[in-house]
This record gives structure tokens, sequence and C-alpha cells, in this order.
């Protein structure tokens, strides 16, 4: 029988960008600030670990390992069904080699027909569940009710694995209607976590001075990895509505990063615009501190997704800077926003809505709870996040040693 100072927990993920490489930092920092017992094993694409601090990689306890980028290739440019099958074996492969008493599968959505069709894990496993939706009651076309019935049918299948333990889900409306489909599993909900950073006033102030924030106006914060699902064509053609005085009184900031081809799809949107909204592009990845200096020197945040599914960290981070959303009233986050009052959601498909959404914001009509920002804040912590899977875990271990 293992001593629990020898127990390996491995964690892995086929992706790095987005959130996914601070999901797993907050992990390995909570593991390592808190001297948690036994051996951590990262697998990882290539450069997780450059990322973190020196001692971490010192640690005799703490292991990074790269999933070769030829694996990463064959496995992700192969098609949509062969793909769930080829990362999964990708996991097995690695999980195989550690033989862990745990692992921990960053982004479950992505392995489910693996875990339930494929190879027999050697191992307990737990996982995030970002996208669950069948749980909305919406009105849908045909080809969406077919999406969610085909995601129900999949994630049933997918419970009935004898490896599945844990499931933590961002989307914590989904935890009952999952938890009555699968007894066994343990369904649980899920921080979704935010890193607070310090900074002044002089630091958010010098951030607008280089932005080039002109005075007098409202500022309206687009965050994120600039897609098209993030509702960006939607909020300027409701700018483009605006009158000339209405929009002499508001900026736009888009940030984070974009591909070529939508980079052109949206400056041809801008350039279309014929009125003194000033729009602000700012087109590169962010992290860290300025992320913060973004947040709290803007007036609204803007998370008009288009018919987003689950939670998003943007909701939580707006919380963080006491800013209100201006929001899509769709799904779990479209609820919450309204259920505690973060600002106002609207149907983020209409330019007319949003529009009117944001004349309320330049009139300061926009009404919103600071107390319930602040309580959610506290609730999605990145040490919350990672406390509550690993202390989950750690039982799962210890009461399999026992």
């Amino acid at each position: 029988m293992a001593e629990r100072s020898s127990m390996k927990l491995l964690i892995f993920d086929t992706i790095l960008n987005g959130h996914h490489s601070d999901y797993i930092t907050y992990l390995i920092d909570y593991w390592y600030s808190n001297q948690l017992p036994g051996q951590l094993f990262v697998v990882t694409p290539r450069g997780l670990a450059a990322s973190l601090p020196a001692e971490y990689s010192a640690s005799s306890r703490l292991h990074f390992v790269e999933i070769t980028e030829q694996e990463l290739h064959l496995a992700q440019n192969a098609s949509r069904l062969s793909r769930a099958f080829a990362e999964w074996n990708l996991y097995i492969k690695y999980a195989e080699q550690i033989r862990p008493a745990h692992a921990m599968l960053m982004y479950f959505d992505l392995f489910q027909l693996g875990i339930w069709l494929g190879k027999k894990s050697p191992c307990p496993v737990s996982g995030i569940y970002f996208r669950p939706s069948f749980h909305y009651g919406m009105t849908a076309s045909l080809k969406e009710k077919a999406v969610v019935l085909r995601k129900k049918w999949l994630l049933k299948g997918v419970l009935t694995s004898s490896a599945l333990e844990n499931l933590f889900c961002l989307d914590k409306s989904s935890v009952p209607l999952i938890q009555e489909m699968a007894p066994r599993v343990k369904v649980l909900p899920l921080s979704d976590p935010v890193r607070r950073y310090d900074v002044s006033d002089r630091d958010v102030a010098a951030l607008r001075t280089t932005l080039g924030v002109e005075e007098q106006r409202k500022v309206l914060l687009l965050f994120g990895y600039l897609d098209d699902r993030k509702g960006i064509e939607p909020v300027l053609d409701a700018i483009s509505l605006l009158s000339p005085e209405e929009s002499s009184r508001l900026a736009l900031i888009l940030a984070g990063p974009i591909t070529d081809e939508y980079r052109k799809v949206v400056d041809a949107r801008i350039a279309s615009i014929q009125n003194n909204a000033q729009i602000i592009c700012h087109y590169k990845e962010i992290k860290g501190a300025p992320i913060q200096a973004l947040f709290d020197g803007s007036d609204y945040v803007l998370t008009l997704y288009q018919r987003h599914v689950g939670m998003s960290s943007i909701v939580i981070r707006a919380a963080l800077s006491e800013k209100p959303l201006i929001s899509s009233d769709f799904g779990y986050m479209g609820a919450l926003v309204k259920k505690e009052a973060l600002g106002i959601a609207v149907n983020s498909e209409s330019a007319v809505a949003i529009s009117e959404a944001f004349r309320q914001a330049l009139r300061g009509n926009i009404t919103f709870s600071l107390p319930a920002m602040r309580k959610l804040a506290e609730q999605n912590t990145s040490q919350m996040f990672a406390q509550q899977i690993l202390e989950v875990i750690a039982e799962n271990t210890a009461t399999a040693a026992h």
C-alpha cells in the first residue's frame, strides 16, 4: 500500500492557451505553497514550466512532462471524432508511464468519448466540465436541439465509466441535473478562478493615457480572445446606431489576441461606423497586472457573447473590479447577471437592444449591487478553485489507500 508521501497526482492538458495555463498554475501554486504530500506530475504542451517560478522546476516533488509537438500535431489535426480518441490515447500513454493514484483532466469536454469508449484508464480520473447546455430549457432550432440531445447522450455514456470519480462544473446550475444522471460520480460546483493584482490609480491612469482614451468618455471594455463568439460585430453595429452626441461620450476598448482573418472583418466594421465613438483596438495577449488595470480603468464590461454556454471568468473579473456588466441574457451567465444584479442582461444578437443598453450606461441608469459583486469575487478566487479540486482528490486517494 502506497504511503501518501509517495502518491502521485497527474494533471493533464493538451492545451495551454487562454485560461488553461492559468488554471493549471493555480493548482500547482496551491499544491506547492501548502506542501501537499506526494508527487505532482504536470503533463502539458511545451512552455508551462518556463512561465513559473524557478523553484518549482527545482523541486524534487514537482515534475513537468512535455507532450511532444509531433504527438500534439497528429492528435489535434485529426477529424473531430478521431481527435477525441487520439487525445485520450495521449493521456493513456503518459498515465501508463507515470502510474498516478489519480489524474485530473483539465478539459473534460474534450475527452468524453475516450473515457466512455476508449482504452481503460490506469487510474481514477476527475475532470472540469466547461460546456453543459442541455439544462437551459430554451426554445432552439432543430439543429441546436440535436446538439443538446447529443451532448446529453454523450454525457450519460461517460458517466457510466468506472474510472470517473469527480466531475467539477463551472456552470453551477448544471450540477443537480448531472448528479441525478450519475449517482455514483461526485458532481461538484467549481469556482471560476480569478487572481487579483494590486494596481494603483497611477497605473490605471497611465494605461488610459497609453491607450489614448479621451477624457469625458464612458469606457466599455470587451476583453479576451477576440472571435465571432464574443459578439464584437453586434456591439459595433449597436455603436453605429448611437447619435453623434451619444457616441461622442463613449469609448470601446477591444483588448485581446485576434486572428489576422477576423481582424480584417472587425477593422472593416469599425471603418464603416460614421459617428463620434472612440474605438481602441488593443490587439495583443494581456497577462498579469495590466488586466487588472484595464478592468479598473473601465466603466462597464461587456459579456455580450453569442449563445454562450456556461460561466465566464470575465464576469468574476468585472465583479473583482466592481464594474457593472452589459451582458448576454442567455443561459447561466445571463441568469446570474439578472439574479445577482451585476448589471444589465440583453439579447446579445440584437444591435437595437445593445444600443439601448449603451444609452442607459451613458445616462448612468444601469443599477448593480456592490455587495453581490464583492461576494461573487470572494467565492471565485484562484485559491478557492484549487482547494476545491485538490481537497476532493486528496479524499479520494486517502480512501483508496485504506
